[in-house]
């Protein structure tokens, strides 16, 4: 059995909204720090939490990279390709770039045999190689 983690407990988690619900809350986020519980956080639910946070609920992106930071050294959360998201982070919080053109450029970085197909000249700035259809 895969346990998942939805985006509604993510985002109640990370706005910390002090409700009954949130201190329970809190424990459970607390036994997924030490692993003694165990999900896995997909990537479409990562992006859709920081969607949500940025728009809807005006967190400030330095607050969410943070929280999300934290979440992935998290030893009860299993998120693919960590690494990537990690880095996606990190040029999300550094760049004046959406989130997903972060995660397009920490998947592309290192490997000089990628190529990302786009019109988007942001991408030139990055040791990525682009290309116009």
């Amino acid at each position: 059995m895969i346990a998942l983690l939805d985006t509604t407990v993510l985002i109640r988690f990370l706005i910390a909204d002090k409700s009954p619900k949130y201190r329970k809350l809190y424990s459970f986020f607390k036994t997924l720090e030490q692993g003694e519980t165990r999900v896995e956080l997909k990537l479409i639910i990562l992006f859709q939490s920081v969607f949500f946070l940025k728009s809807f609920y005006k967190v400030p992106k330095e607050h969410i990279v943070d929280g999300m930071m934290d979440l992935i050294g998290y030893k009860g959360i299993n998120i693919k390709e960590k690494t990537i998201v990690r880095r996606t982070m990190e040029l999300w919080r550094d760049n004046n770039l959406e989130i997903v053109a972060c995660y397009l450029v920490a998947c592309s970085e290192g490997d000089t045999q990628n190529l990302l197909y786009s019109y988007d000249r942001d991408f030139d700035k990055f040791n990525i190689a682009r290309k116009e259809p």
